[in-house]
């Protein structure tokens, strides 16, 4: 027992990789060394007083843990503890790695072996910077789109009356309300989703100002807010959900990041463009499509490329591929960091300057 003791002890010194099946309440944790052959595998409560201890036997690996939601603690754990972090990408390694059996074992396993064969799949990891902007513009949406839902459900109860008012949320509208005259117990709903609405508005409004409050710091906001379309928001959320931009070598790769390139068939001699992938921010799509639709309002050149795409394949898929051409355009002007230039659409450019 004691040699075999010494001699898991000297082939941990070896350790040099870990893959590490993270859970909301336990980690599976896969220990290989530099072959990424199994030493260990432990399984771990996720208290940072449990990691800690363990992790700290160990010097310089390289983790690996799969894209989920609340792993931000434990990469910020073990990056203070000098190793190294990888992120995996769930739905790559997913196709890779099909097994009959599946298990937090052979998952933690795999991770592990696929990191030290170099065949893992990885995604971005944003800053911790990064991820702060991207849960004050996310929160903010949140908060949007529950104050939409309670106003939705006003219309509706005052519809189920006849009683339709334009713009009842004005302060006119606002005093219309109060007079109208409606059931009691759909008064009583129609009073509840105003108050829960005055408390929303309340919030949008202290974010908002932490937004301002973040653009006046950051000198790229300032870049992109030249762009047709783009305002302050539009501007913190694209820094956001982009990250850093000098890891796309172009800027059709921001595009595709977004998920508004189209998905390609191409076998033989045929090609076929389908729809947009989807993949990425959904927020940040919708946002660029916003801005999309302002932009044509603001740039002639955008608003004749928006015309002659939509003669020919209609008004969605024209104002999606202005959409696509603002992260083009955006792309450009943080690496460049200059200010967009109009003529540059004149000359046939989504470049900032020439």
């Amino acid at each position: 027992m004691k040699k075999h003791t010494q001699e898991l002890s000297k082939d941990l010194a070896n350790a040099k990789f870990a893959g590490i099946d993270f859970h909301k309440r336990t980690s599976v944790v896969a220990i290989g060394d530099t072959h990424g052959g199994l030493i260990q595998q432990v399984t771990l409560i996720n208290e940072e007083r449990i990691i800690r201890e363990y992790f700290q036997g160990f010097v310089g690996l390289e983790c690996v843990i799969e894209s989920c939601r609340g792993y931000e603690w434990l990469v910020e754990l073990l990056e203070e503890l000098g190793h190294t972090v990888h992120m995996g990408d769930s739905r790559s390694i997913k196709l890779i790695a099909v097994t009959r059996c599946k298990t937090d074992k052979i998952d933690s396993k795999i991770l592990m072996e696929l990191l030290a064969k170099q065949f893992l799949p990885t995604c971005y990891q944003p800053s911790a910077t990064e991820r702060l902007l991207r849960e004050l513009v996310r929160h903010r949406a949140q908060l949007v789109r529950t104050s939409v839902k309670h106003k939705l459900r006003v219309h509706a109860n005052l519809a189920k009356e006849n009683k339709c008012i334009y713009a009842p949320f004005s302060l006119k509208g606002r005093q219309q309300l109060k007079e109208v005259k409606l059931s009691e117990p759909r008064r009583q709903k129609v009073d509840d989703d105003l108050e829960v609405i005055d408390f929303l508005e309340l919030k949008i409004a202290e974010q908002d100002a932490k937004v301002k409050y973040v653009a006046r710091s950051n000198p790229d906001v300032a870049l992109l807010k030249t762009i047709p379309g783009f305002d302050v928001l539009t501007s913190i959320a694209f820094i956001a959900e982009v990250g850093d931009i000098s890891r796309f070598r172009k800027a059709n790769q921001v595009a595709a990041f977004l998920g508004l390139a189209p998905r390609v068939y191409s076998s033989g001699d045929t090609r076929r463009n389908g729809r947009i992938t989807k993949c990425g921010s959904k927020l940040m799509r919708w946002m660029l499509v916003q801005s999309a639709w302002s932009a044509i309002r603001g740039s002639s050149n955008l608003r004749a490329c928006y015309s002659q795409i939509g003669r020919r394949r209609g008004q969605k898929t024209a104002i999606i591929a202005i959409a696509r051409k603002l992260a083009t355009i955006a792309y450009h002007v943080l690496k460049e960091k200059a200010e967009f230039d109009e003529r540059m659409l004149d000359a046939g450019l989504d470049r900032a300057v020439f």
